[in-house]
């Protein structure tokens, strides 16, 4: 599931209390995104494990994959989270 907000109005860009709401929006979508690849790594590491001798190596390098996928998205969690503490 990939779920998107639609895009801010300029005038609401910043909340009463001065935080930025597009930085909000950021490390909201970063974690959904994490959040994404995050259960693709538990479902290819499912399939890995239950896959026929003959499908094993093409499964485990759909794991591998999906780990180095779900790396680049904590990654970028980590820094949207790093951007919008300022």
């Amino acid at each position: 599931m990939n779920l998107r907000r639609p895009p801010r109005s300029p005038q609401s860009r910043v909340d009463q209390g001065g935080v930025r709401l597009d930085l909000l929006d950021a490390v909201f979508d970063s974690y959904l995104e994490w959040r994404d690849e995050s259960r693709a790594v538990a479902e290819s590491y499912r399939c890995w494990q239950t896959s026929a001798r003959a499908d094993r190596e093409d499964a485990f390098a759909r794991y591998v994959a999906a780990l180095d996928r779900e790396e680049h998205a904590a990654r970028d969690y980590g820094n949207s989270v790093e951007q919008a503490r300022g």
